[in-house]
């Protein structure tokens, strides 16, 4: 505006001046626009700059920022122009094969170094390589591949695919390419690991007798060969071709006449199966192969894969040899079962033949025992007896080794009482052990159950030979039985059993071989002591039978213990007991605080509260109990409290019970039972429970009844006349006869109590004639089931379980013995009253013969002679509440007087023996007084 008014003024004044001034004006004027005009280009230059800058820096950022994605690439990239020269490489170039990316733009693959590319296998150079590559990807505008080795920067060789794709200008035109190569190394070398084993197999196949397959069902349904390997050739006679039908899919079925005409069948259900199901198949099936007709073993089995195809992957194997040489197991295998068996009969006939005799031996002198004897002749037979038992055991051992040897022990599992079993093997024990001047200590665990699940008998049988060892190698001192629990988990429990002696001991060099059949410590103990060697060889193979352990330690010259654990299952967990003995209370004052110990233990089992108080230790003052036990010669702690005394004996043979008006209690053995039945007297003293009786199995509900005849049916003389003496002294009336044919019709004809019958007989054997009176049974609709008890000389399990098979209910093992015996006949025919048939005309009498009077005469003056001290023992049971000598004294009598007489007498004996040892003994008790009386008229009448 200044400059426009200046202007105008200026003008004004110049137009007054003249055109001299008009032109001045004018110039300035144009001056002025000029130098508006370059003030206004400069300023537009200026912006333009400006914004060129901007466009270069932006473009800088993103030139940057896309070399920065193109070295992110973990693999080399690398650009070319048409011309064949590198426009940009990423940094992975350098870091990979150590080429700076500046170095190279505008050169082509030839000017790349060589020191990091492996030469090809043809000669060439990689570089070389790379150019072609370059070139037949413009020419061709298509990928190119090829596989390129290299030294990494760790400095080891690896393997690059380069992949090589043209670029196009917006017209369409190949302006250049782009290459990359990526690090295959690793799946090279998974492929080479592949193919090694691929061949490995492949060879391994070719020479052993194998074909290795894999067929695939894809989409199309059809069968394709996915691998195979193996010597098909030698299998089948084929060829790999002829197993397809084009390219890599098989024929329907290749084998035609390749496999036997007899298994072909089952070859194609065996696949067709496959096809349809899932899991592993397999087949042995013969087929004819390069060297005629061979064996094959195939095994295949089908997986699905992901594609939901299907693969089959198996193998064929010759079995050829193998399938020969079963059969030659078999044949071997056969040879051994009859051998076996020729072995089972040989020692089953044995068995018969030896234990047929034993039976004669044992069972007359068992008979003979008790007859009337001067104490020599006691002697000899109490030796043969001896030696008869001795010779019985060796045979037993033998017999039992054998068994287990051929693995025909099986165990009968059944509830049992532990404490009661080793109650009666320590009893059984006991006399041998007296006679030695050894102790024999019992300690139960007051945990353990009242009844175990197990076989009993096999138990019985190993503590038996174990407390038979410990007695026969111990000369003074003492041999003690402990029963501990080690383990219980609510429904069985681990039990420990120990046996201990003092004896000889055993060194420690020789205890490895013990446990070895016919092997002693010592040469010289199997002269001195006998025996087979087999005890511990048996033990240990039923222990291990039962899942338990038996283990060995002894010192030589201080003594042995032998330990059994054994787990057993909990049948019944609560111990039957005397009710009347729950609550009270029990002081227990002994010196010997082992048997101390093992009373508490046997009284907290039964329910009483237990208080151990040494004699040593003044009794406190207001002590009160319901029982005392205390040592015999204590006469000063009976006084101190007010409780029933019982006074504890441990002297050899003592009874436990009643005795000079005093409560006895022997604990030498301690036994659980006397332990009750003791207790029981001092709390209930009444003549039923002065005895307690041995429980028994029950008997058919269906039983005969009490009275009647057994039938006995027995081939041998010797065990005929045997088993009708023994049944005579036990009360029971006999037919016997010879086979089971003749014993089949006695039973048609008469109603009997039982059938004893021998295994072995003429015409109809035992099993026989069981078998075919069930049947009769059966068909008759009998009223009564029969028990019958066989009567066996084979103490083989499978004769055993042939008894049973055959219809039997039990079985007797020859030797029989009277309480074998008796027991069998107190479960099947228990007698209420004994009533068997007295008329004078059966009486048998054995001196009935001409020329016996004089032996008559003999035999009855020695009856007679020792009747007078009998009578005195059966009186001083009868005062002491003994039932147990009464039953002896009184058998041992009526034993004798029955070679004179059948009488009354002779029944009433009878009957009166048996009430004595059941749940009748109080009327027996009752009875006996009166008896006694009548038994001495008898004597009386024949002394006349």
């Amino acid at each position: 505006m200044t400059l426009a008014l200046l202007l105008s003024d200026a003008a004004a004044g110049w137009f007054d001046t003249g055109p001299i001034g008009m032109a001045v004006v004018v110039l300035a004027a144009l001056l002025s626009l000029t130098a508006l005009l370059a003030l206004a280009v400069l300023r537009m230059l200026f912006l333009q700059r400006e914004k060129l800058a901007a466009a270069e820096r932006k473009l800088a950022q993103q030139s940057a920022a896309m070399q920065a994605q193109w070295d992110a690439v973990p693999f080399p990239v690398l650009v070319k122009d048409a011309s064949g020269s590198y426009l940009a490489l990423n940094r992975a170039c350098e870091l990979r094969l150590g080429i700076e990316p500046a170095s190279m733009r505008g050169h082509g693959s030839l000017a790349l170094p060589a020191q990091r590319w492996v030469p090809l296998a043809d000669g060439s150079s990689a570089p070389q390589r790379l150019q072609q590559s370059s070139i037949d990807t413009l020419r061709e505008n298509k990928v190119q591949r090829c596989e390129l080795d290299y030294v990494g920067s760790d400095g080891h060789q690896r393997t690059g695919l380069l992949l090589e794709a043209p670029t196009h200008a917006p017209d369409g035109s190949v302006n250049g390419t782009i290459a990359m190569l990526l690090d295959i190394t690793e799946y090279r070398q998974i492929e080479r690991s592949a193919r090694a084993t691929e061949q490995s197999l492949r060879d391994i196949t070719q020479r052993i007798p194998v074909v290795v397959f894999a067929v695939r069902r894809g989409d199309d349904r059809r069968q394709r060969l996915a691998f195979l390997a193996g010597n098909l050739h030698a299998l089948f006679g084929l060829e790999h071709a002829d197993l397809l039908e084009q390219d890599d899919v098989l024929r329907n079925w290749p084998f035609h006449d390749s496999i036997h005409p007899e298994d072909a069948p089952a070859v194609r259900r065996l696949l067709q199966r496959a096809t349809r199901h899932r899991g592993t198949v397999t087949l042995d099936f013969r087929a004819y192969g390069a060297e005629g007709l061979r064996w094959i073993h195939l095994v295949m089995g089908t997986r699905q894969l992901s594609d939901h195809q299907v693969e089959w992957i198996g193998y064929v194997i010759d079995t050829t040899s193998i399938n020969a040489h079963n059969q030659t197991l078999l044949a071997a295998r056969d040879a051994a079962e009859r051998a076996s068996k020729a072995k089972a009969d040989f020692l089953a006939t044995m068995s018969h033949e030896i234990r047929t005799p034993m039976n004669g031996v044992i069972g007359m002198l068992e008979l003979l025992g008790r007859t009337p004897l001067n104490e020599e002749q006691h002697e000899l037979v109490h030796a043969v007896e001896d030696s008869a038992g001795v010779l019985l055991q060796v045979l037993n051992d033998v017999l039992d080794f054998s068994k287990l040897e051929a693995g025909n022990v099986r165990l009968d599992d059944a509830p049992f009482d532990l404490r009661t079993l080793i109650d009666n093997v320590a009893g059984m024990m006991t006399g041998s052990a007296h006679k030695k001047g050894l102790a024999i200590d019992i300690g139960a665990d007051a945990t353990l159950a009242g009844k175990l699940l197990g076989d009993s008998v096999r138990i019985r049988q190993v503590l038996m030979n174990l407390l038979n060892n410990a007695v026969k190698f111990t000369e003074r001192g003492s041999v003690a039985v402990g029963l501990r629990v080690i383990g219980d988990d609510g429904h069985a429990q681990r039990v420990r059993i120990s046996v201990t002696d003092t004896g000889i001991g055993i060194a420690a060099d020789k205890q490895a071989n013990l446990f070895t059949p016919f092997s002693q410590a010592e040469s010289w103990t199997t002269r001195r002591y006998g025996g087979t060697g087999l005890g511990l060889a048996i033990c240990r193979h039923l222990v291990q039978l039962m899942d338990g352990s038996i283990e060995l330690s002894s010192r030589l010259g201080e003594g042995t213990k032998v330990t059994l654990e054994l787990r057993l299952p909990v049948a019944q967990r609560e111990v039957e007991r005397p009710a009347e003995l729950a609550g009270r209370h029990a002081i227990v004052r002994l010196a010997s605080v082992d048997t101390a110990n093992a009373l508490a233990a046997h009284l907290t089992t039964l329910g009483l509260t237990v208080e151990q108080i040494p004699p040593t230790q003044p009794m406190r003052r207001g002590v009160a109990a319901n029982l005392l036990f205390m040592d015999q010669h204590d006469q000063q702690s009976a006084a101190m409290i007010a409780a029933q005394p019982i006074l504890v004996d441990a002297s050899a043979n003592g009874v436990s019970g009643p005795r000079d008006e005093r409560l006895w209690l022997n604990t030498n053995p301690l036994k659980w039972q006397a332990v009750a039945r003791v207790c029981a007297q001092t709390l209930k003293p009444s003549p039923a429970s002065r005895e307690m009786a041995t429980p028994v199995m029950a008997p058919p509900i269906d039983a005969p009844p009490a009275t009647g005849r057994i039938l006995v049916a027995e081939d041998h003389p010797i065990s005929q006349s045997l088993i009708r003496r023994q049944l005579g002294l036990l009360g029971w009336e006999c037919d016997v006869v010879g086979d089971g044919q003749a014993a089949l019709a006695a039973l048609r004809q008469r109603d009997y109590a039982m059938l004893l019958t021998d295994c072995q007989m003429p015409l109809m054997n035992g099993y026989e004639l069981a078998t075919a009176w069930r049947q009769h049974e059966s068909a008759t609709q009998y009223a009564t089931h029969l028990p019958v008890i066989a009567m066996t000389a084979n103490a083989l399990d499978g004769e055993i379980e042939r008894c049973f098979e055959a219809g039997m209910d039990d079985y007797l093992s020859k030797p029989v013995q009277l309480r074998p015996l008796e027991d069998k006949l107190r479960t099947w025919a228990p007698r209420v009253t004994a009533a068997p048939k007295t008329e004078a005309g059966l009486f048998d009498d054995v001196f009935a013969e001409p020329g016996m009077e004089d032996l008559r005469a003999e035999m009855l003056q020695a009856m007679l002679k020792t009747s007078g001290p009998d009578l005195a023992k059966l009186e001083q049971a009868l005062a002491q509440g003994d039932g147990a000598q009464a039953q002896r004294t009184l058998h041992r009598m009526l034993g004798a007087l029955q070679l004179f007489t059948n009488g009354p007498v002779m029944v009433d004996g009878r009957e009166l023996m048996a009430a004595l040892g059941d749940d009748s003994g109080e009327d027996a008790w009752r009875r006996l007084p009166g008896y006694l009386e009548r038994l001495r008229a008898a004597l009386s009448g024949l002394a006349t």
